[in-house]
């Protein structure tokens, strides 16, 4: 994986993810699946050229769950589910891994788990100086990058916003989906953690 600030654009895409999943399990190809997709408008965009983009973006993230991942997100709870979508999203991008492999984790290991918005911008300065790419990312870059991190953390459940600053905890999944993480994938069990190396 290589640092891109493309993960701006991305979003929750809970259906869209749930629709490729589902394709994928009834044996239909990447090519067949976009071609699908594109024909009918399965993601109600107005341009070919979005739909196009969409889907890249959505069978990438999709990618990350299955094969090995998708009974536990269609059997699985809601929470599971959420937290399938936030493993997608940081399997997908080094710099969203790295945030919350070096900073989330700190924050709720050493830190009484409180995390302000001004965090994330001192994180990010401290990248910028191991990495020319992120020392060139713009002021509006550098704002939706820490607003698309904030959203999938919401989503998931890991933050939640108590007057001005945000709580962080550990997701809360099923007992099998915990126990695949623990014996099968490190991303996974230390979402369900928070801890690291533990």
């Amino acid at each position: 994986m290589k640092y891109s600030s493309s993960f701006t654009s991305e979003g929750w895409f809970k259906k869209e993810i749930e629709y490729i999943l589902n394709e994928l399990h009834k044996g239909h190809s990447r090519e067949e699946i976009r071609n699908k997709i594109i024909e009918d408008n399965i993601f109600m965009l107005k341009s070919e050229f979005t739909i196009r983009k969409r889907f890249q973006t959505v069978f990438r993230r999709a990618d990350t769950i299955y094969p090995n991942l998708y009974k536990y997100y269609i059997n699985g709870t809601n929470s599971d589910q959420k937290a399938l979508l936030l493993y997608s999203f940081l399997k997908c991008y080094l710099y969203a891994y790295e945030n919350f492999f070096e900073f989330i984790t700190y924050k709720y290991q050493d830190k009484n788990g409180i995390l302000r918005i001004s965090d994330m911008n001192f994180y990010m300065e401290e990248k910028e100086q191991q990495s020319k790419q992120i020392a060139n990312w713009n002021i509006a870059t550098r704002k939706k990058i820490n607003s698309t991190l904030l959203l999938f953390y919401r989503e998931s459940g890991m933050i939640e916003l108590e007057k001005d600053i945000y709580i962080i905890s550990p997701l809360y999944v099923s007992h099998t989906l915990k126990k695949y993480a623990e014996d099968q994938d490190v991303l996974l069990k230390t979402l369900i953690t928070l801890n690291v190396g533990n």
